[in-house]
C-alpha cells in the first residue's frame, strides 16, 4: 500500500512542477525569476523522485496525507520581446499566484530614471514595481507588464507602438482579457499614461498618472471622454508642477465624465507613488483592476 501512496506522490509532485512552469513569460528570452530582493534566481531542475522498500507496516499515523490542491506561486519575471520599432524591448512580467484565462492586465510606465537596458534600473528607483516586487500590495489578482524605454527614447509616445504590440501578444499568451487594460505610470511614466491613453482611448479600460504633465488639457479630455481617469499629484510638487493634471481633469468633470483627481498636500515629486499606492483606503491597485 505505501508503495501505491508513494507512486501517487510522484504524480501530483510533477503535476505540480509541470503547472508552475507555466509562470514564465514569453518572447525571445526567458531570465531567471525574482527572489524577492529583486535578485534573479535560476529555476531548480525537477528533483527525481524515488520509493524505498516500506521498513515496517504501515500505521494510520504514517500515512502520508493526499495533495489536494496545487499552488502556483506568483512570479516576477524579467523578459524580452524583439518588436518592429526595438530589436530588444524589455520588461518586467508579472504573473499572479494560481493564473487563471481572462484575467485582467495593468500596464505601468517608469519615470526617466529607469530608462536604458537593464531592468533593475526600474525596481532601483520605481515605487510601484518595488512594492510589486517585495509583495508590499498583497494578492495582486492581474498580470502586470513593466516595459523598459530604452535610453535612446526622449519619450513613452515614441514608444507606443512596441508597447501596443507587447500588450498584443501578453493578452494572446495568457488568454487576458482585452476588454479589461488598464495603463498607469509616474512622473514621464505619468505623462506617458495620458499620451498613449489619447493614442489609443479604445485600448485601456481606465488610467491613473501620477505626477504627469499634459500638453492640451482641452485637447486631452475630448480624447478621454470615455476613459475613467483617477490622476494623483502633489501639491509641493516643483519637477512636474500639478497645474495641468487639474485642468484636465476639471475639463473632463465639467463634461460630465469619470474622472477624480487626488493632490496630496505638501508632497513633493517623489513621494506620490507611495502616498498613492500604499494608502489602502485609495485602493488604486483594486481600481486598476475592477474599476
Amino acid at each position: 500500500m505505501r508503495n501505491k501512496l508513494y507512486a501517487r506522490a510522484a504524480l501530483w509532485l510533477a503535476a505540480v512542477l509541470a503547472a508552475v512552469s507555466l509562470s514564465g513569460c514569453h518572447g525571445e528570452r526567458k531570465d531567471a525569476l525574482s527572489d524577492g530582493n529583486g535578485a534573479a534566481q535560476m529555476a531548480a531542475p525537477a528533483a527525481e523522485i524515488t520509493a524505498e522498500a516500506p521498513a515496517a507496516p504501515e500505521t494510520p499515523e504514517s500515512r502520508t496525507p493526499e495533495p489536494t490542491e496545487s499552488v502556483i506561486p506568483a512570479a516576477f519575471t524579467a523578459c524580452s520581446i524583439r518588436t518592429a520599432r526595438f530589436e530588444t524591448f524589455r520588461y518586467w512580467l508579472y504573473t499572479p499566484a494560481n493564473p487563471a484565462e481572462n484575467m485582467p492586465l495593468i500596464v505601468y510606465l517608469h519615470g526617466g530614471s529607469g530608462k536604458g537596458d537593464d531592468l533593475e534600473q526600474i525596481t532601483a528607483v520605481d515605487g510601484f514595481p518595488q512594492y510589486l516586487r517585495d509583495g508590499k500590495l498583497g494578492d495582486v489578482r492581474a498580470y502586470v507588464l513593466i516595459p523598459q524605454l530604452p535610453d535612446t527614447e526622449k519619450s513613452w509616445l515614441n514608444a507606443a507602438a512596441a508597447i501596443s504590440e507587447l500588450i498584443e501578444t501578453t493578452v494572446s499568451t495568457y488568454a487576458l482579457d482585452r476588454n479589461n487594460i488598464s495603463l498607469t505610470g509616474h512622473s514621464m511614466g505619468g505623462t506617458g499614461t495620458w499620451a498613449l491613453a489619447c493614442a489609443s482611448p479604445e485600448l485601456f479600460a481606465r488610467i491613473a498618472p501620477l505626477s504627469g504633465s499634459v500638453r492640451n488639457a482641452a485637447d486631452t479630455a475630448e480624447k478621454l471622454k470615455n476613459v475613467p481617469v483617477r490622476a494623483f499629484v502633489g501639491a509641493a510638487d516643483t519637477i512636474v508642477p500639478p497645474d495641468s493634471s487639474e485642468e484636465t481633469v476639471a475639463a473632463l468633470k465639467a463634461a460630465g465624465d469619470d474622472a477624480e483627481i487626488t493632490v496630496f498636500t505638501g508632497a513633493d515629486h517623489f513621494t506620490v507613488p507611495s502616498l498613492t499606492f500604499l494608502d489602502e483606503s485609495i485602493g488604486l491597485v483594486d481600481w486598476l483592476i475592477c474599476g
